[in-house]
């Protein structure tokens, strides 16, 4: 990219992250635990209560017409509020992108099949008999969006995407491309994990045991500048995607997308300092297995959180950046999906004595 494109700031919302929108992380003592869920007993999950939205933001009636993946996100953006007015920047400028999961819960997907298991032969008039019009799947996403759009004045660029894992990686690409582009100076990618509901289980008849999801939000807001308060910036630097439905060919795939992300900037993987990877993963386990400084995930303290899932390995990431002494190196976070979706994000941290 020509123009450089920086994770700004962030904030998230999920079972391991405190009120103020940062992320546990793996602190003592602050790993939360799944439970049960209610309609399912002997499946775990981490799941969230229903935020409240902030009322200098958003209307009190929102908060009563908008279903828990959408409240969970407009809380969570809340967060970025006062950083993206600190930039001071026409809202024309100001891009909007989000990776948001099919709208599930007004939607009675477990009688639609209950129904088409029990007459096979009829799939289509139990489907339509039992599932809204196709209209009301994108509602939640475009209000949404709206909403956001209307309370921190993003009236730039905008997209949405509903790719399931891998819609934050679209959505945050996307982003980079607007400002890098010229087309925006900054630019606020959200997202939100699915509800907990049967139809998310019911999409994967037999999910592997060790898969536990959880319910969460993360927002990013990039600029084209660093935030100035912060010893080291987190510039993104690269990014690739691959795909294969062919088992055989995963591990391949996989190994391309990393070669080819870490290649553009003439990198070897020993050259990485952090890994983001879900090592319960098999395919991921053998990439890494010989990187020396090893690799980590969040997933264990939030569960799979779907759509929100890089974007919130994202902003751990820049929460431990802002933490650590002000020390340049890279970090790659490799997704994939048990769909076949591969992704990569190259970020570099750099200290802050050169933007100075």
């Amino acid at each position: 990219m020509s123009i450089a494109v920086y994770i700004h700031s962030a904030a998230v919302l999920n079972a391991a992250s405190d009120p103020r929108g940062d992320q546990f992380g793996d602190q003592p003592g602050t790993s939360p635990a799944p439970q049960p869920l209610a309609f399912d007993p002997t499946r775990r999950a981490f799941a969230l209560a229903t935020p409240s939205l902030a009322r200098d933001l958003f209307d009190r009636k929102i908060q009563r017409s908008v279903e828990p993946q959408g409240l969970r996100l407009l809380h969570c953006v809340a967060s970025l509020a006062p950083s993206l007015a600190a930039l001071q920047l026409p809202p024309t400028r100001i891009a909007l992108t989000a990776a948001i999961p099919e709208v599930d819960a007004p939607s009675p997907c477990w009688e639609a099949v209950q129904a088409i298991g029990e007459q096979p032969q009829k799939v289509l008039a139990p489907l339509l008999a039992n599932t809204p019009p196709l209209h009301a799947l994108t509602l939640l996403n475009s209000s949404v969006m709206a909403y956001v759009a209307e309370a921190l004045e993003c009236h730039g660029p905008m997209a949405g995407f509903c790719s399931q894992d891998n819609a934050g990686l679209d959505a945050l690409i996307e982003a980079a491309q607007q400002i890098a582009e010229q087309r925006a100076d900054a630019a606020l990618v959200v997202s939100s994990s699915p509800n907990l509901t049967p139809a998310l289980y019911l999409r994967e008849p037999k999910p592997p045991a060790e898969v536990i999801f959880g319910e969460g939000a993360a927002a990013l807001l990039l600029a084209a500048t660093p935030a100035p308060n912060n010893t080291n910036a987190l510039r993104i630097v690269g990014f690739t995607r691959g795909y294969s439905a062919d088992p055989q060919r995963a591990a391949a795939v996989g190994a391309k997308v990393i070669e080819k992300v870490l290649n553009a900037q003439k990198l070897r993987l020993s050259d990485v300092q952090n890994i983001v990877a879900n090592l319960d993963d098999p395919l991921l386990e053998n990439l890494f297995a010989e990187h020396p400084q090893g690799t980590r995930s969040s997933r264990s303290v939030t569960g799979e959180l779907g759509a929100s899932a890089l974007l919130t390995e994202i902003a751990l990431t820049l929460q431990q950046r802002q933490a650590a002494a002000p020390t340049p190196g890279h970090t790659l976070l490799v997704s994939h999906s048990r769909a076949g979706h591969w992704g990569a994000l190259l970020l570099l941290s750099e200290t802050m004595e050169k933007h100075t």
